[in-house]
């Protein structure tokens, strides 16, 4: 029994692409592939890579951790970071679960409306504590870019098999007495400790008097 192919479900097998294999396995081929049909037949739904990729994008972000509404409206700074804290967890964990979206986003995110959607309450959040201007930028883009990029190397670690790796001291010039005493925790890359690490002391970095904002 032949499948319904409209753009909707070319939309829903280019999703399941990038949970699969990666934003680098995305394409016209690999979806068609997936639906068991030709390329040509996906023309009839979409243009061409790029209006696939827009679609597919848009569904993926569309789906990703919001911002809850109404996060810090009572103007108290210990709650926002706690608000943020935990959007930033859910964010990072959605971001998982699709391989090269977050570097992706790194350099188009100023392109999709989801994402779009996202920022915007996320100055919404912080404009609840009085800050504005480049203070409220600069904390949004703190906390997001943060994510971000904690996402996208825990990637490349992993795809680049070194989760497990062995510090080649004796290569270095000169000795390295505090790298050596430590090296048992660069053994294996803890990912969730050193996400919730830096989280954490990069919130705890953003303490700023309440309406200060130049």
């Amino acid at each position: 029994m032949a499948k319904l192919l409209d753009a909707d479900a070319v939309t829903a097998a280019g999703v399941a692409v990038v949970r699969e294999h990666g934003l680098q396995a995305l394409s016209l081929r690999a979806v068609a592939g997936s639906l068991g049909v030709t390329p040509m037949a996906l023309y009839r739904h979409v243009a061409d890579s790029g209006t696939l990729t827009e679609a597919v994008m848009n569904a993926i972000v569309g789906d990703l951790a919001r911002v809850r509404a109404g996060i810090g409206a009572d103007g108290d700074l210990a709650d926002l970071d706690a608000d943020l804290t935990e959007w930033a967890r859910r964010f990072h964990r959605d971001l998982i679960e699709f391989p090269g979206i977050a570097a992706w986003l790194l350099t188009h995110w100023f392109e999709s409306g989801p994402m779009l959607e996202r920022i915007d309450e996320l100055l919404a959040a912080v404009g609840s504590r009085g800050l504005d201007g480049f203070r409220a930028v600069a904390v949004t883009n703190a906390v997001f870019t943060y994510v971000l990029m904690r996402t996208e190397a825990e990637r490349q670690v992993r795809s680049a098999g070194v989760v497990r790796r062995q510090l080649r001291t004796a290569k270095a010039s000169r000795p390295l007495p505090h790298l050596t005493s430590l090296a048992d925790h660069y053994t294996t890359a803890e990912f969730d400790a050193h996400f919730e690490f830096g989280l954490q002391a990069l919130i705890a970095g953003m303490h700023l008097p309440k309406g200060q904002s130049s």
